[in-house]
């Protein structure tokens, strides 16, 4: 049971890139949170031609990987006025990391054929890849970010899956961050959600100029490689969510509070 004072910050993109139904949101807030959110980053779309250009080719690949609502929505944007375009891909696989990339799929792009919802990483999604491909003659199209970890080449590469890597968006920190960020700090520790790296150095480009307050920050990672982020960026981990969504977010601060109000009991 969530205490009253606890305060909950969820570090997201800016705010026409956060659904207008926030289930993280809805979720913590039902649970007596108080939530707030901090909007770290912008996203820039580059390679559109590049991206149109391999899209119109659906006969020289095996399928998409997409490991990002926003790769979901480079493409969409590629093809706003154009969705005929998108129709050979309807049928073929497209891999998808965690629920909220899949259902993006589902319903900008009309994907028919959606795998990977229940993976929570790049490495997860691989494996779930590896055990679909029995054999394979054609590439897999993988549109992703700029700062993309070469995770899923890696392991694809070892079990001869070719893929074509093509950059389609990078992320910027939001220019009014370091002044929002010491908006919502305040003295009293709070509970920040970082959904990925990205947020992490965007949290930490401040944090450089003002270092006394990590100390207010009780870092929540969702997922294994946000978590690493944050530890390579020197926060102590608060907890971490087995799953990117707001039920297994919740039982991981949840479980953070128990433990630590145990600590303070003995």
């Amino acid at each position: 049971m969530a205490k009253l004072c606890d305060n909950v910050v969820l570090c997201r993109g800016l705010p026409e890139q956060v659904p207008m139904e926030d289930n993280y949101l809805d979720t913590l807030k039902s649970a007596g949170y108080n939530c707030d959110y901090l909007y770290t980053s912008r996203f820039e779309f580059i390679n559109s031609s590049d991206l149109k250009t391999c899209l119109q080719m659906p006969d020289n690949y095996h399928g998409l990987i997409l490991t990002s609502q926003r790769a979901v929505e480079a493409i969409r944007q590629v093809f706003k006025n154009d969705k005929k375009s998108l129709i050979p891909w309807k049928k073929l696989p497209t891999y998808c990391v965690g629920p909220a990339t899949s259902s993006l799929a589902e319903n900008y792009l009309g994907s028919e054929c959606c795998l990977g919802s229940q993976s929570g990483n790049a490495n997860d999604l691989a494996e779930i890849i590896i055990s679909d491909i029995k054999k394979i003659s054609k590439p897999l199209l993988y549109p992703c970010s700029e700062i993309a970890r070469e995770t899923i080449e890696q392991v694809l590469s070892k079990n001869r899956i070719n893929l074509h890597k093509l950059v389609v968006y990078r992320t910027i920190t939001r220019e009014s961050l370091e002044a929002d960020f010491l908006n919502i700090i305040g003295t009293v520790p709070k509970i920040f959600v970082f959904f990925s790296p990205s947020a992490v150095q965007s949290i930490l480009s401040v944090l450089k100029k003002y270092p006394n307050n990590i100390k207010n920050i009780k870092a929540v990672a969702i997922g294994p490689v946000t978590k690493q982020s944050l530890i390579e960026s020197d926060f102590t981990i608060y907890a971490t969510a087995l799953k990117p969504n707001p039920a297994s977010l919740l039982e991981a601060i949840n479980n953070a509070g128990c433990a630590n109000d145990n600590l303070e009991i003995k």
